[in-house]
């Protein structure tokens, strides 16, 4: 499903370290998400989770540039984001339905993680405990 991905181009340790990025870009996404929009209703929470993903998927890519500028010597110094992506493209990711590539299924995974914070996170993620903990 994956073969020719870009990932199992790189060594071993240059892909620990991109799932590493990876993850704590999601986590960074999650936290920042919950804190932004705790005290809101779910259905402005469900309505603003697209949105997240949207300005990740927007966004990202120079800090994952800036990682693959840290592996490869050749690489200029340069801004990599482009224009906004189509709101089709969201729905892609989100829908699985997108180039078969593990960056993608990636980004629809965090995608949907928004959409059940926004729906569950009322019960999960918004209990006094984790406020406390995110010194909301």
């Amino acid at each position: 499903m994956y073969e020719g991905d870009t990932f199992f181009s790189l060594t071993l340790a240059a892909r620990f370290g991109l799932v590493l990025l990876s993850l704590g870009l999601a986590a960074l996404m999650l936290a920042v998400f919950v804190r932004l929009t705790c005290l809101l209703a779910w259905p402005v929470r469900l309505l603003l989770a697209p949105a997240f993903l949207w300005l990740f998927v927007w966004l990202s890519p120079q800090v994952f540039y800036l990682y693959y500028m840290m592996l490869f010597d050749d690489l200029p110094l340069q801004i990599v984001v482009q224009s906004p992506p189509w709101p089709s493209k969201i729905a892609h990711l989100l829908s699985f339905s997108d180039k078969a590539a593990l960056s993608h299924h990636a980004i629809g995974l965090l995608g949907w993680a928004l959409v059940g914070l926004a729906v569950f996170g009322e019960r999960a993620v918004w209990s006094t405990r984790l406020r406390r903990l995110l010194r909301l």
